[in-house]
Parts: C-alpha cells; sequence; structure tokens
C-alpha cells in the first residue's frame, strides 16, 4: 500500500484541555508503514486562553485563515487522504467542523469525525428538529467514519437515522502506560487521600466537592480525610473565592490543600499516593484523568455522565454520584470511610486498565480503521 496522509485538525497542541492533550500523546506514538500523520490548526490560539473578550473578537478571523490554508493544504498535498475533526456535541464546534468535512468531501478526502464532547441539550435539539436532523446526518453521518467515547453516544447518533453511514467505533482517550507510577503499596489508610485532577470550573462539580467537604466538617468526619485540589483555573480568582469558602467554614489549610497546576511526573506520583479520585462533573466525554486514576488504582468517585457509565463499577472501582448533588459526595465519601476494603482491588485494577487504555492499543485501532477506510471504493 502506498503512503498516505491524514490530516487532524485540532486546537493548535501548544492549547490547553483534554483533547490536544490526547492528540499530543497520539501524535508521539502513532506508529504505521503506510500511514503518515499531519496536524493542521483551526480556532483560537493559546495565547488568548486567559482573554476571553479577545479570543471571541479575533475569533472569526483566525477560522477565516485556517479555513483557507486548510483548503489550500488538500488541494496542493494528494496525498492526503483523509480528514480527521474532533469536535464537541455544541453549536460553535460543529459549524467550524461541519464546514470542514463539506470541503473535504467536496475536495474527494474521506472524513473521521471523533466526537469528544456530548451536549445533550444539543442532541435533543438536533433530533427534534427535522431539518437540523436532516442537516446533521448529511454533513456529519454520510459517508463518514464516526468514533464517539460511550456506547450511549453511538445509540444516540443511531436513533437520528442515517442514510449511507461508515462505521460507528466506540473507543476511550488513552494513557501512555509507561508513564503511570504503580500505587504506593506502603501509602497509610489514614487519612484516606482525596485527589481531584482537572480544571478547577463549576462544571466539574468543584464547588460541590467543597460543599461535601464542609458537611464533613459538620459532622466530625472531616479528620478521616486529606483532599488535594489540583489544576488550573478557568477564571482569574475561582480558586480564591473557593479557598475563601472553606475557610469562612473553619475548613483547616492543611485538610484541603490547593496544589495547582501539576503535570508530568510529579502527577502521577500523586495518583500513586491518593486513595480516592473523585470527579463530579455536570457533563464529560471520557476524561483523561479518570483514565489516569484507574490506570493508578485509584477507587473513583464520579457522576453517572458520557463514558463513564463505560467505565465505573459501582464498588469495584468506583462509586456514581448525582450531578450537582453534594449529599451524595458526602455520601460516597462516607462509605469509603466506613468500609476500610473499599479500594481492595488497587492493584489489580491498576494492571487492567493501564492496559486497557494505553495509547498504543488505541493508536492500532485507528490505523486499522484508516486502512479499511482508505481501501474503501
Amino acid at each position: 500500500m502506498p503512503l498516505n496522509k491524514v490530516l487532524i485538525i485540532t486546537n493548535p497542541l501548544n492549547h490547553e484541555g483534554g483533547v490536544v492533550n490526547y492528540y499530543n500523546l497520539f501524535f508521539k506514538h502513532f506508529e504505521s508503514d503506510t500511514i503518515v500523520l499531519k496536524h493542521g490548526t483551526i480556532g483560537s490560539r493559546a495565547y488568548l486562553f486567559y482573554y476571553p473578550i479577545l479570543k471571541r473578537l479575533l475569533y472569526p478571523f483566525y477560522y477565516l485563515w485556517d479555513v483557507l490554508a486548510y483548503i489550500l493544504r488538500l488541494i496542493g498535498d494528494r496525498k492526503i487522504k483523509i480528514v480527521q475533526v474532533s469536535p464537541s456535541l455544541i453549536p460553535v464546534p460543529l459549524i467550524r467542523d461541519g464546514l470542514l468535512i463539506v470541503l473535504a468531501k467536496l475536495l474527494g478526502k474521506k472524513v473521521v469525525v471523533f466526537y469528544r464532547g456530548w451536549k445533550l441539550p444539543t442532541y435533543n435539539k438536533i433530533a427534534n428538529s427535522n431539518i437540523q436532523r436532516k442537516l446533521f446526518n448529511w454533513v456529519y453521518q454520510k459517508n463518514t467514519l464516526q468514533v464517539v467515547l460511550a456506547s450511549a453516544f453511538k445509540q444516540d447518533l443511531v436513533n437520528l437515522k442515517p442514510k449511507k453511514t461508515n462505521e460507528i467505533v466506540v473507543t476511550t482517550t488513552a494513557i501512555d502506560k509507561s508513564q503511570i507510577v504503580q500505587p504506593n503499596k506502603n501509602l497509610e489508610p489514614n487519612p484516606i487521600k482525596v485527589l481531584f485532577l482537572g480544571r478547577i470550573q463549576d462544571l466539574k462539580g468543584i464547588e460541590e466537592l467543597m460543599d461535601a467537604i464542609i458537611a464533613l466538617k459538620n459532622k466530625g468526619q472531616l479528620q478521616a480525610f486529606q483532599f488535594s485540589i489540583v489544576g488550573h483555573e478557568n477564571k482569574s480568582g475561582y480558586t480564591q473565592k473557593l479557598k475563601d469558602k472553606l475557610k469562612a467554614n473553619d475548613i483547616p489549610s492543611d485538610k484541603v490543600k490547593f496544589l495547582g497546576r501539576i503535570t508530568g511526573e510529579e502527577k502521577y506520583k500523586l495518583y500513586a499516593n491518593h486513595h480516592i479520585y473523585v470527579l463530579p462533573s455536570y457533563t464529560e466525554g471520557c476524561p483523561n484523568s479518570l483514565l489516569e486514576a484507574l490506570a493508578s488504582g485509584l477507587f473513583c468517585i464520579t457522576t453517572n455522565v458520557g463514558a463513564l457509565a463505560d467505565l465505573v463499577v459501582p464498588k469495584e472501582n468506583g462509586l456514581f454520584v448525582k450531578v450537582k448533588d453534594s449529599d451524595e459526595i458526602l455520601s460516597a465519601l462516607q462509605y469509603c470511610a466506613d468500609n476500610t476494603d473499599f479500594n481492595s482491588r488497587r492493584e489489580a485494577n491498576a494492571e487492567h486498565y493501564s492496559n486497557t487504555f494505553d495509547i498504543k492499543k488505541i493508536t492500532k485501532l485507528f490505523e486499522a480503521k484508516y486502512i479499511t477506510l482508505i481501501e474503501k471504493k
């Protein structure tokens, strides 16, 4: 088979977020004798991350520039056989990537859509509007290989009743198995060490976690726990707001430590030295942090959203809590305090999930799908 190229379009690879982190890993570990990966940029630049107003003002100009560069690239490089986009199911990314898909198909390229986020309100609007459903099916599903992060998302796409769609593949995001630090066998059982690692914003359920911590204190149970909050805030001053709330409720600072953003080896050591990972998000696709936590053997307390329903097995590797429900987070933490063997499968889980989610397994899957798609007439 001759050498062919797959052009993957995402935000700039120096940007923030799970999609960029995933693709940096994907590009690093993808190996093939017949497929070469290339990257194309679309959307806002990394330097605008903390300037939302300027970001919105400049976005149209960057977008038009990126689309022009994209068209010229597809016309000029005949070895590009596949274009891959990775939208979330929200209006702006759907419109942004929808144009790229239409242009790719007009220029004779195959298309892969890897849906990275799934917003039910957006899906319901599409499903309940005959015009939107037909337009979505024509742009996104017709003659398109689609990749989703949860079996529920696949069923949602099928329920839209598309015609002439290619395969719908269910996969996960990925980890680099070689970076995982094995669980600390000498970790003391008390206090129970709880880790939150993600973007510090309300959509991650961080405020409900703070309320649960306050409830533990009010019930005289906080001494059994130690919390580490890791991540960067989505807006300036938000972390301080959370600290002020804890201080106003007499929560000792040594019980809840805000450690800022931590990456690389230090991040994986954090996983290894905690018992529980908590992520009470309002909405998710398939967060890398949860895969890393499972691969590190942590017991995961999370909401039943997105792909998490496919990953967490209650009382075996974690517990589900309701969205926006601090009482359920409290109950889940109390369950762990009351059941000293809550994470008895830690080492076995770490071995199983580090193999299941390894990036090399994921890249092999994509290589096979790329080859099949290119060969398909």
